[in-house]
């Protein structure tokens, strides 16, 4: 027997998970093949466990490969991959493969299937035949993915045989040869596989698949051993929950159909893995999935479980149900069998003993590793690449100064070379000129003498044309320094900010500069090596033959020639005569003798004919030299051109990336604002952050007293007692609600850390935030969410509420203790519902009163706006008004300072009248601020009032079950009428209106009056003009009986009918003198009476309007 192998994968946090700030609950132990629970006791123990860093090669590496020897030796073998949706079960088997995509990426059943045939490759003595299907399971009905029909044609049953055990009739088999065929045929499957998008997974497979390979293995040399095997190769569904899958509709019911076959499977692999109850039933009947895997399960069959689970926080509680159940599938244990002859199987398993003998025998090692100081040759080498940088700096500033000074040499030898070109040409005109003065001296030729001197002024000219010349190359090498010591101090200034983009484009260019310069080099070698080749050919054929010496050798053979045929003519004549032998001796040695002379210079001349040919040679070979010379130079010249132009062309890719570096820094500023923008929202959420963070500590406080409670319940023992029960119930009512609770404010403190690590991510972006105060106490928060959350996950997994709930009630015996329990229940519901009904009612007549309060506090802000506009209007009015007073005494004091009228009295009067007239303006304005100040007071007690309403409507949410009920953001104001009087400033806050312009106002009867008061006014003026008296008021204060004056108190307001008029008043008021604040400044001068009322009529063609007041103030309403 063999107990299934399980190895636990688990995935690297994807981006979703890393944007919430999902912290890893899970610990990798490899050397103990051990999963750890971080911060919790609960540890697991598995075959084989790969972490987050573990490659595809390595899971099958370590997991699959060894299961391949099975196959060979014909057991059924069968890798199935279990989890969580999202947890990588596609991705680990590589159903989804893709022809041409990473091979580092691909899955088990690509590599097992080249691994396979590789196999089969080097096995002679075997003849293989391999087939293969590929169904799937989708909502509990079987598919053919390889059948060419219909998907509605496509359905499978599933049988049972007693020999054959479980198997598909009429399921396509397709024969392959290769491990190309089978590849094609799963990508071939895989596209009519069901699939779907969910939250968790884009691409979330809906359904189970089942691979299958048959083997049928014949041996070549006897016919009579053959075996068959099997391998499944199973990639199930993962299982999801609604509220974080967010499927909805098909999805949905996928999802339960899903979760359907998998509860059942779980509950296979339970039954299975409990060794104390082996003899148990198996429900492999409750579910098809479990159908099919039945011989995976406790059968004939060699199982791999590979589970895959998420490292997160987030889905810890997935994880651990995954890790559970593949702990129990540990301890399944299967039977496998060899599919072949039992003879054969004998032969096999002596084999396998001898094999294992051998093993035992042979000694393993393993490589000794030496450590080494990581550390110390990280700094080395980091040192090393500053030296490197910066000598590569200076190297690109050498070859720069450099190729200046190249370009500076060419200058030189330019300008050098066409000066003695010139100059030479100048010598050589200057020595013939004087070769000719000289002739004409000796001729005595004055004519030709002056030509010649002439001629010898304009070379003069010409020499002094060459100090321009030799001036204009200094100015070029001058103009040639500054551009190039512009150039390098740009060079330098532009190197302040290195990127890696930079060091790179730096790079490049100086090893181009290098390249370019050792070619310059190399020409400079030709260039110098071809020059002084040149300088000393021309050298040698100067003195290797004289043309002059030759032709005179020639001329002297001519001369010695012709004496010999003298001699000889003479030699011949003397023969005929006898005396003369003594003079033919001589005249034959003499022939002699010019014979050997000329034989020496025939041989002299042959020799100079040579050497002649030489020079012709060597002037060839100087002039092909010259024409290469020329060549390179132009060669030298174009690659230092070239080195120039690399350098501007640096420089100026150099300025550009400056000018996006300024860009950049503009960006930098925007985002500091934007950053500060974040701060202001960071401490806004760090307030309701740390409110939450307050709840989850009473959450958390109350949890533990809930679970010291459920202690206590579960040792108490009724001992027969009823009126225990209803206690027991409610403490567990109490604990079922609280770990309600718990797990909304787990799933609270979860949206809060994605919230905040989505901040964070932010922030990250941002350079300038690096490190600073802001992202510190970020990730503090997100630190502290990660500890709430591991706390509250710990209590969960220690209260082990999934299991405890399925023995809650076994301490209810009888029937009367359950009768009394849901008595007890029924109760405590009713209760609960009454207390929600209560809640309810509170909540509504909190909601009542916020609405009333809101209303009162928009109308009292409403008013109280009218209010401040109505001041400044009434303020406005009350400057005017005094404006004019003051400009009407102004004048009057002007008229009486022109009259010589500057009594003492008068003036004081009239100062007491301006003073007067200033007091009530301070009294109505402090009155209009009493009356603001009251409003503001009023409006922060409905304020504070409003604000212990929400207090109170907060504290009464109802608890337990009524929970989420949702806040109402709006305050409603309660309607305030402010209670006021107008009092004395009634008639002065006036709105003028122009009768005429105004296209909205109509004639009322007031109006009508009006306009009356306006004539009898006029009328008024003018009998007042006849009637008054010269004389001075009654000092006394005397009434008069007169009709037309005023009767008031102290004529200090607009109902005086005098100040109404703009008139003063006088002996026909009845007002009292002493008392009077409109009194008369002066009755002495009848003409300045009149000038007064002249001036007064003229000002009350502006001033008197039709008054219209917009107060409308009523009595305060009580609460």
């Amino acid at each position: 027997m063999e107990t299934v192998k399980v190895a636990v994968r688990v995935r690297p946090m994807v981006a979703q998970e890393i944007q919430k700030g999902c912290r890893e609950i899970i610990e990798v132990v490899p050397e103990n093949e051990q999963i750890i629970i971080k911060n919790s006791d609960k540890a697991f123990t598995f075959n084989y466990v790969l972490g987050p860093t573990n490659r595809q090669e390595e899971l099958y590496d370590k997991c699959v490969a060894p299961l391949l020897d099975n196959i060979f030796k014909g057991f059924n073998v069968t890798i199935f991959a279990y989890g969580q949706t999202g947890s990588g079960k596609t991705h680990s088997m590589g159903t989804a493969y893709i022809e041409n995509g990473n091979d580092r990426e691909v899955g088990v059943i690509p590599r097992i299937v080249q691994e396979i045939f590789n196999r089969i490759r080097d096995e002679f003595s075997i003849d293989f035949t391999i087939t293969v299907s590929f169904m799937e399971l989708y909502r509990e009905v079987l598919y053919d993915l390889l059948a060419n029909k219909p998907r509605d044609q496509c359905i499978l049953e599933i049988r049972e045989d007693i020999v054959k055990g479980i198997h598909i009739p009429n399921i396509t088999e397709m024969s392959v040869e290769s491990s190309r065929d089978i590849l094609e045929v799963l990508v071939k499957g895989s596209l009519g596989r069901a699939t779907a998008s969910t939250n968790m997974n884009l691409h979330s497979s809906r359904s189970h698949c089942i691979f299958t390979i048959n083997f049928c293995m014949q041996n070549k040399a006897d016919k009579s051993q053959n075996k068959t095997a099997k391998l499944h190769l199973v990639d199930l569904a993962g299982s999801e929950r609604p509220k974080k899958t967010g499927a909805q509709g098909t999805t949905f019911k996928e999802g339960v159909d899903i979760n359907k076959g998998l509860f059942v499977l779980g509950n296979v692999i339970s039954s299975l893995g409990d060794e104390k109850n082996q003899n148990n039933f198996i429900p492999y009947r409750d579910s098809n999935l479990t159908r099919l895997l039945k011989d995976s399960l406790g059968g004939n069959s060699v199982t791999l479980m590979i589970a895959c689970v998420s490292p997160a926080d987030y889905n810890l509680d997935e994880t651990l149900s995954t890790l559970r159940y593949a702990d129990r599938a540990r301890r399944i244990k299967n039977k496998p069998i060899v599919n072949q002859d039992p003879k054969t199987a004998e032969i096999n398993q002596l084999k396998k003993q001898i094999k294992q003998l051998q093993l035992q025998i042979v000694g393993q090692g393993g490589p000794v590793v030496m450590p080494c100081d990581i550390e110390n040759l990280k700094s080395e080498n980091n040192q090393l690449n500053l030296k490197i940088k910066q000598l590569r700096v200076e190297l690109s500033s050498a070859l720069l100064d450099k190729t200046g000074l190249h370009e500076k040499v060419l200058i030189l030898q330019n300008a050098n070379e066409i000066l003695n070109k010139k100059l030479m040409e100048l010598k050589q005109q200057c020595n013939e000129t004087f070769e000719k003065i000289v002739k004409g001296v000796e001729k005595n030729n004055i004519e030709d003498v002056k030509e010649n001197l002439q001629e010898l002024q304009c070379i003069q000219h010409c020499f002094d044309a060459l100090k321009g010349e030799q001036i204009k190359a200094e100015d070029e090498i001058r103009t040639h320094e500054e551009t190039f010591t512009i150039l390098m101090k740009s060079s330098r200034n532009l190197g302040g900010n290195i990127s890696k983009e930079f060091e790179a484009k730096e790079e490049s260019h100086t090893d181009r500069q290098l390249v370019l310069n050792s070619e310059l080099q190399e020409v400079s070698k030709k260039l110098a090596l071809k020059e002084d080749l040149v300088r000393k050919l021309a050298s040698n054929a100067q003195y290797l033959v004289d043309r002059e010496a030759m032709m005179d050798t020639e001329r002297k053979i001519e001369v010695l020639e012709k004496e010999k045929d003298d001699l000889m003519q003479q030699l011949r004549n003397v023969k005929s005569q006898e005396n003369s032998s003594k003079i033919a001796e001589q005249r034959r040695k003499r022939v002699q003798e010019l014979e050997e002379c000329l034989k020496d210079l025939k041989k002299k001349v042959l020799e100079q004919a040579k050497l002649l040919k030489l020079k012709e040679k060597d002037e060839l070979r100087i002039a092909q030299l010259n024409n290469e010379i020329s060549t390179i130079k132009s060669a030298k010249i174009k690659l230092v051109k070239q080195m120039r132009e690399e350098n501007e062309r640096f420089r100026s890719w150099k300025q550009v990336t400056d000018r996006q570096l300024a860009r950049v820094k503009q960006e930098d500023r925007k985002k500091e604002t934007e950053i500060v923008k974040m701060k202001i929202n960071h401490e806004k959420q760090k307030n309701v952050l740390r409110r939450k963070f307050e709840e989850a500590a009473a959450l958390n406080k109350r949890l533990q007293n809930t679970l010291a409670k459920r202690q206590e319940a579960q040792s108490m023992k009724f001992n027969g007692k009823i009126e225990k029960i209803s206690s027991w119930l409610k403490d567990e009512m109490e604990v079922h609600v609280n770990f309600a609770e718990v797990r909304t404010t787990l799933s609270d403190l979860l949206e809060d850390r994605a919230t905040l690590q989505q901040q964070l991510d932010e922030m990250k972006a941002i350079p300038e935030m690096n490190d600073s105060t802001e992202m510190k106490t970020v990730a503090e928060d997100i630190e502290l969410r990660s500890i709430q959350i591991q706390d509250l996950q710990q209590k969960l997994l220690d209260s082990d509420e999934a299991s405890k709930s399925k023995i809650r009630f076994d301490v209810i015996q009888g029937m009367a203790e359950a009768k009394h329990a849901l008595r007890s229940l029924f109760d405590h519901a009713a209760e609960y519902r009454r207390k929600e009904l209560t809640a309810i009612k509170e909540r509504n007549e909190a909601r009542e009163t916020i609405n009333e309060l809101q209303s009162k506090i928009d109308k009292m802000n409403a008013d109280m706006q009218f209010m401040e506009n109505l001041f400044t209007d009434q303020l406005a009015n009350e400057q005017k008004a005094n404006q004019e007073k003051v400009g009407i005494l102004l004048k009057q004091l002007r008229g009486l300072e022109g009259s010589d009228v500057n009594s003492p009295t008068q003036l004081t009067e009239r100062y007491k009248i301006l003073t007067e007239s200033l007091e009530h303006q301070e009294s109505v304005n402090q009155e209009l601020q009493r009356k603001i100040e009251e409003q503001t007071r009023l409006t922060d007690d409905l304020q504070k009032r409003l604000n212990s309403i929400k207090e109170e409507s907060e504290k009464l949410k109802p608890q337990g079950k009524i929970k989420n009920i949702k806040k109402e953001t709006k305050i409603q104001t309660e309607n305030i009428i402010v209670k006021t009087e107008l009092s004395d400033m009634e008639n002065s806050l006036l709105v003028e209106d122009d009768l005429e312009n105004d296209p909205d106002w109509v004639k009322t009867p007031l109006a009508k009056r009006m306009l009356n008061m306006k004539k009898s006014k006029s009328r008024l003026i003018a009998e007042i003009k006849l009637s008054r008296p010269n004389g001075a008021r009654n000092q006394m204060g005397t009434k008069r009986s007169s009709g037309d004056g005023c009767a008031c108190k102290k004529c200090n307001t607009q109902r005086c009918k005098c100040k109404k008029l703009k008139l003063f008043c006088g002996d026909f008021c009845k007002c009292s003198m002493a008392n009077c604040m409109n009194a008369e400044v002066s009755s002495t001068n009848s003409k300045e009476y009149s000038t007064d009322l002249d001036n007064n009529e003229e000002m009350d063609k502006e001033l008197n309007k039709k008054p219209r007041i917009h107060l409308d103030f009523a009595s305060e309403n009580s609460d």
